[in-house]
């Protein structure tokens, strides 16, 4: 069966597999957010339904994300109200509010990265054509952009089939991603591939207890091209499953900082 695991981990979708002991959700929305399917020892944390919203939801500012500054000993330099010298930091917003004009440097493919996974996760973004001009707008081509945005419309509805609502828009659907931290490949001046950690929550509110809105982990690759001026996507694959915050290979990923609103 590891075969058959495999593949369907691998069809950008949330996939629902039900045993006789357990319910287990697998699968990947852009990078696989998976609740560990071993009915023999699972991961409470991961398991944990959370409560059901009760008030109206609201969206929050995003926060724009850059690395976390490297620990260092050095004596600390006296607060500045300045963020010129983050590294990574964006100069700018695009037309869409996502953050753009990256630094030509490894923070700033991250920073760029992050970000950008953020804006086609974020809610407000998921509808087909929401989606299609997003990605246009932060993709090293509108070749690349098409096929990611397809790919994750595809992914949607693969989604929704398999938690049996018409679509992941529902009222009674929650889908939600937070980008946690970052692995870095060694740094290369035109193309770098940024592992990006991610949580999702995902479920049918009031419905099928199996289904109800759960936490679990996962991440994606993104790999991003200097265009001359910025960092681009030029495509996100599924990466490896988890970590579960409680788990100790979580400490592999170095997180973010967020500056400005939503922080």
């Amino acid at each position: 069966m590891p075969g058959v695991i495999e593949t369907v981990a691998r069809r950008l979708i949330i996939i629902i597999v039900t045993t006789s002991t357990v319910g287990v959700l697998t699968g990947v929305v852009i990078g696989r957010y998976a609740i560990p399917n071993n009915p023999k020892s699972p991961d409470t944390a991961s398991v944990a339904p959370l409560p059901t919203p009760t008030g109206p939801a609201t969206t929050a500012p995003t926060a724009t994300l850059v690395p976390s500054p490297e620990p260092t000993t050095a004596t600390p330099e006296q607060p500045s109200d300045s963020t010129s010298q983050i590294p990574g930091l964006p100069t700018r917003i695009n037309q869409l509010g996502i953050p753009v004009g990256y630094p030509h440097s490894e923070a700033g493919a991250v920073s760029a990265c992050a970000n950008y996974v953020a804006a086609y996760t974020k809610d407000d973004n998921r509808e087909p054509t929401r989606l299609h001009q997003v990605l246009r707008s932060i993709s090293i081509s509108n070749e690349s952009a098409d096929k990611l945005s397809q790919r994750l419309i595809d992914a949607n509805a693969g989604t929704a089939k398999n938690f049996s609502i018409q679509s992941v828009y529902s009222p009674n659907f929650r889908l939600s991603f937070t980008v946690l931290g970052y692995k870095a490949a060694a740094y290369k001046s035109d193309r770098n591939t940024v592992t990006i950690w991610l949580n999702a929550v995902a479920g049918v509110i009031n419905g099928n207890p199996d289904l109800q809105p759960r936490d679990f982990w996962g991440t994606d690759l993104c790999t991003i091209d200097w265009n001359g001026s910025d960092w681009r996507i030029s495509d996100v694959n599924d990466g490896p499953d988890g970590p579960d915050p409680a788990e100790q290979r979580s400490e592999e990923f170095r997180r973010f900082l967020p500056i400005g609103a939503g922080k």
